[in-house]
């Protein structure tokens, strides 16, 4: 655009620089000028003669070139090469990104990435991972986990992906979270502060400060602490959420836990507080 006006000789060298990039703008074209718009512009024309009428539909077609061009980014992103890591399972596995960005993978978690002039991408495919986000004010930092997307400048936060939830918590810095970027209002999170997303909506997670991805030191010493408190560590790297009833979280607990193994961490609670662990695929409970 120049102007307010489309840059048409620019839209021909962008499309040039790159030979995959003319045959998907012709597809989106496809889907936006199908054969209905075609067909409905063409009986527009032939009943309204008028040059303003026929001015008009251009300036629509116009509106929808400059529209497309708009999306390069995205077109760019989507045909960026992209790369994935993974951390075994009981396993921490930091990955250093090209622009400084360090992405701290809890066992079991998965990354796929993305980088492109515009914009830094990361889709969290399984489990959790803390980010602590290089910042660049040209490109913004964005993590995609199922139906949720946390953005960022430069900040450090922590993001797990479960069944029918996304969680994030933030260290430091201010996030933006909410449903993926066409649908919802976002919530704006400071540090200590975390939210999850569920089939229920977008919620901020009650209670004090939050501690943020203790799991990366592998084990933590606890002195006269609530049960309800180790389970949250616990429970930010488990596969599943861990629900603990009311009475049972404030049984007091001390030794040193080993948080990157929280189910078997939960098992050997249970034989020592007495307490019952249920288990059904998509949430573990622990009651008395």
């Amino acid at each position: 655009m120049n102007g307010g006006s489309f840059d048409k000789a620019g839209f021909d060298a962008w499309l040039a620089a790159d030979p995959r990039r003319k045959p998907l703008f012709d597809t989106m074209w496809r889907r936006i000028m199908g054969a209905d718009i075609d067909q409905a512009l063409h009986d527009y024309g032939r009943r309204r003669r008028s040059r303003k009428r026929l001015a008009a539909g251009a300036a629509a077609c116009m509106l929808f070139l400059s529209a497309a061009y708009q999306a390069r980014p995205a077109i760019e992103l989507f045909l960026a090469p992209s790369h994935n890591y993974a951390a075994a399972d009981g396993v921490i596995r930091e990955v250093r990104l090209d622009d400084g960005t360090r992405l701290t993978l809890a066992g079991g978690a998965e990354v796929q990435v993305r980088y492109t002039r515009h914009e830094r991408e990361v889709t969290l495919m399984r489990g959790t991972i803390f980010a602590d986000v290089r910042r660049d004010e040209t490109r913004v930092f964005r993590v995609e986990a199922g139906d949720g997307e946390i953005t960022v400048l430069g900040t450090r936060f922590e993001v797990a992906l479960k069944p029918d939830m996304v969680r994030t918590a933030v260290e430091h810095g201010t996030v933006r979270f909410g449903r993926d970027r066409w649908f919802g209002t976002p919530l704006e999170l400071g540090a200590d502060q975390a939210a999850s997303l569920t089939p229920d909506g977008l919620s901020r997670d009650a209670g004090g400060p939050h501690r943020v991805a203790r799991w990366r030191a592998e084990w933590a010493e606890y002195e006269n602490a609530t049960l309800g408190q180790v389970i949250a560590d616990l429970e930010s790297v488990s596969p599943v959420p861990i629900i603990i009833d009311g009475a049972l979280a404030e049984r007091r607990v001390n030794g040193r836990i080993r948080l990157t193994d929280p189910l078997r961490q939960v098992r050997n609670l249970s034989v020592v507080h007495e307490f019952k662990v249920s288990e059904n695929g998509n949430a573990i409970t622990l009651s008395q």
